[in-house]
């Protein structure tokens, strides 16, 4: 897309005895104003940074963005980390490690700051923030001009929805990028490698998956390790040239994983989440992808053709295409990995060789699809900050509020459960219930065994559940229950 900012040449002829040229003559088409490539980045910037920010907008809170708060919230008023949970009744005596512990303070102290804004505040800074980062990291890489602004603006379609939904992952779209841009950088200088554990600090301190950060310098060394000959034969490019370098690099980022306020225990635990099969047995985004999704077949089938269209170039980033190969085939089995096989893409992309210049007629075709762009963006609907998921049991909890005792609630209400100040059986936090607990939620919800012995054991006194599902079915049968509160969102049922 570097063509778009070429000017189109024409030559000089002369003038003598030539037709006078006639008012709406067709053929010819008149040369578009010349336009920098840095003024076409800015522009597939700001549309990619206002895309992230209509999604925003658009979005109502639910399920984890509820505890995350709340989290962040109590740390702020206790002044320490979470010590035993203080948010359920099944693991009130566990020690919950939270591995996101710095950016759920980071959405609390903007909630103290802007109030119901700091949810979209916080989407649309740390969305931005990976567009700025993934551009500088295209650039290091030779794109310019119109790739760079079709990379940034398709990673925004890519990643809205993430950024605007899963708070704590938000931080590692910054840091994932910024890696592989010092990664670049350090090819040329090593200085930049300086940089590597700093990061990591950050990176395990917000988020768990400082095991991909990890990960990424592991394969820069093992590629800086390869002998030449198998790097021509495959194809390769972009070798390191500092294996030992890149080794106590990656000794020195092992080493700063460790600081944390758990010390080496919270990296440890993200690698016993990581390998811990109840969690995928449960939950969605560990599962493998749904592909009569469009969007979903997209974020797959997208990073795949740039990936192949850099085998047939027989110029392939070393880093970038194991990178991409490795997160594809997992990303297959568990869908929670697509979105960094996305930000991997943007450096395959970078790494493609240039394309021919564009003629006129592309670049207004180019134009007029921004414009497109824009005015989606523009037309895209909003709601107030704040604003809950209708699908979440507003009223029920309304009701509840002046009636007291435990709640059996389903798992993706648990988290609204605690923005009302409720004790969960279960919630979003899923790693702190593995076990008996998470065995015997998922029994009763699916009625495999008898609800009444396990609600009983845990002196549950109110059911919050779906209309029309195998436990509200089963509950409106059963003498030792009766519903209290209706709606098309929820049955509240009471012990009698």
């Amino acid at each position: 897309m570097q063509a778009s900012v070429q000017a189109v040449e024409t030559r000089t002829v002369p003038t003598a005895r030539a037709a006078p040229a006639r008012s709406g003559q067709t053929g010819s088409h008149p040369p578009l104003p010349r336009m920098s490539p840095r003024a076409i980045e800015l522009v597939g910037l700001a549309l990619g940074i206002g895309f992230i920010t209509a999604v925003a907008l658009g979005r109502e809170l639910s399920n984890d963005e509820f505890w995350q708060l709340a989290a962040g919230q109590w740390m702020l008023a206790h002044h320490s980390l979470m010590g035993l949970d203080p948010f359920s009744y099944t693991e009130s005596h566990r020690r919950w490690i939270t591995d996101e512990w710095g950016s759920e303070i980071a959405l609390a102290e903007l909630f103290r700051a802007f109030g119901a804004a700091a949810s979209n505040i916080y989407a649309i800074v740390l969305g931005a923030l990976c567009l700025l980062v993934s551009a500088a990291y295209a650039r290091a890489l030779g794109a310019r001009g119109g790739r760079v602004a079709a990379i940034v603006m398709l990673l925004a379609v890519g990643i809205a929805g993430v950024v605007a939904g899963d708070r704590g992952l938000d931080f590692s779209l910054v840091w994932l990028p910024l890696e592989l841009l010092v990664l670049t950088k350090a090819r040329a200088d090593a200085r930049w490698l300086l940089a590597l554990p700093l990061l990591c600090v950050a990176w395990v301190n917000t988020h768990g998956s400082i095991l991909i950060g990890l990960l990424v310098l592991g394969v820069e060394l093992a590629w800086s390790l390869a002998p030449a000959r198998l790097v021509e034969r495959l194809g390769g490019a972009r070798q390191s040239p500092r294996p030992g370098l890149l080794a106590l690099s990656l000794l020195g980022s092992l080493v700063a994983s460790c600081i944390t306020p758990y010390g080496p225990g919270l990296l440890a635990y993200d690698v016993d989440v990581a390998r811990n099969p109840q969690i995928a047995q449960y939950i969605d985004e560990w599962n493998s992808p749904d592909f009569h999704s469009l969007m979903t077949l997209l974020v797959f089938l997208v990073p795949l053709a740039v990936l192949v269209a850099c085998v047939r170039s027989r110029r392939i980033p070393l880093l970038e295409g194991t990178l991409g190969l490795l997160l594809f085939v997992e990303a297959l089995r568990t869908q929670r990995l697509v979105v960094y096989l996305m930000v991997v893409a943007v450096g395959l992309a970078a790494s493609l060789p240039a394309r021919r210049p564009w003629g006129t007629v592309a670049r207004r075709w180019a134009g007029g699809g921004l414009v497109v762009f824009a005015i989606v963006i523009l037309a895209a609907p909003s709601v107030p900050a704040g604003t809950v998921s209708p699908t979440l049991p507003v009223q029920a909890f309304d009701y509840l509020g002046t009636h007291h005792g435990r709640i059996f609630t389903e798992y993706t209400w648990g988290d609204y459960s605690i923005a009302r100040q409720r004790a969960t059986f279960v919630d979003g936090r899923t790693d702190l219930f593995e076990g008996r607990v998470l065995t015997e939620f998922f029994d009763v919800t699916d009625v495999t065994t008898d609800p009444d012995p396990v609600l009983s054991a845990y002196h549950v006194s109110y059911v919050v559940w779906a209309p029309h599902t195998a436990l509200s079915e089963y509950l409106s049968r059963d003498p030792g229950w009766h519903v209290v509160d209706r709606t098309a969102v929820a049955d509240v049922f009471a012990r009698r």
